[in-house]
């Protein structure tokens, strides 16, 4: 909210007798892009074993669960007037863009694809809207035993904030 989305928290999109989609999350809206993402909180992995299984079930399922979200976001942009207010879209001449992401408090398994859905990081996502640039640091050039301390000046954003400068951000892995 702070960087001027607006959000729709725990949204329930319409059900059909043959069609579920689900609580959403989170819904986040600016500049013509719409964020939908299903967060997933995890637990400390501490074998091969649970890391594999979180990828072949957790995230294997939230790739799903996000897609037949997305799907419900697009339905409702439709059919919802009440719903595209709420998202600021009111008077918005374009169709809006929908991403759909996985975003989860592990970093195991960032930036690959599930049913065609980028995973991230709840920690690469709080750095990106806060812009906290100065804590990222070259480690080519890291000297152990020397303070961990980006460049202050240096911004993820120097055209300033918007929509599509966050998703280039995340989506061209700024970040790591």
């Amino acid at each position: 909210k702070t960087r001027n989305f607006n959000v729709l928290l725990n949204y329930h999109p319409e059900k059909t007798p043959e069609y579920d989609p689900g609580e959403i999350d989170l819904i986040c809206a600016l500049e013509g892009h719409i964020f939908v993402l299903e967060v997933k909180s995890t637990f400390l992995r501490s074998s091969k074993k649970d890391a594999w299984f979180h990828k072949t079930r957790t995230l294997r399922k939230a790739g799903h669960q996000i897609s037949r979200k997305v799907n419900a976001v697009e339905q409702a942009l439709l059919n919802d007037e009440h719903f595209k207010l709420s998202l600021g879209f009111d008077n918005y001449d374009t169709k809006p863009i929908v991403h759909g992401w996985i975003i989860d408090t592990s970093i195991e398994f960032d930036h690959e694809f599930f049913s065609g859905y980028l995973k991230v990081s709840l920690e690469e996502i709080i750095i990106a809207l806060r812009d906290d640039s100065h804590l990222l640091f070259d480690r080519e050039a890291f000297v152990e035993g020397q303070e961990m301390q980006g460049d202050a000046k240096f911004t993820l954003y120097p055209d300033g904030f918007a929509a599509k400068n966050f998703l280039s951000v995340i989506e061209e892995q700024q970040i790591w």
